[in-house]
């Protein structure tokens, strides 16, 4: 077994897990484990990197294509969420102007408003 096995394991099971991206329900626990999934991944990056010298190219083409790879899917995840984001605000700003359309509406706009109250 080669030291960089545990490396090629990580980022394998980082690639299977950005593929399944779950519904809202379990989105959050998703994430969590894509963030701890990456930690260790880096974590085994930096105590292997001494072996990543001397390690044969095709592993090294394969954990750059799979670094891509996922970089690919993260940014892709990013603009999803980017573009949910703006879709919620978009919604949260319309809702709150038929709430109440007279809100930003100065005082009484009635022409039998007595002042002398």
């Amino acid at each position: 077994m080669s030291p960089l096995s545990p490396l090629l394991l990580k980022t394998k099971h980082l690639i299977d897990l950005l593929e399944q991206v779950p519904e809202e329900d379990k989105y959050d626990v998703w994430m969590e484990r894509v963030q701890s999934l990456l930690n260790e991944r880096e974590q085994l990056l930096q105590a292997h990197s001494a072996d990543l010298t001397i390690a044969d190219q095709d592993v090294i083409r394969k954990l750059v294509a799979d670094s891509r790879s996922i970089d690919l899917k993260l940014s892709v995840e990013h603009a999803r969420l980017g573009v949910q984001m703006g879709q919620m605000r978009q919604t949260k700003s319309t809702r709150k102007s038929y709430v109440d359309p007279y809100d930003e509406v100065e005082g009484s706009f009635s022409p039998y408003f007595d002042s002398r109250q």
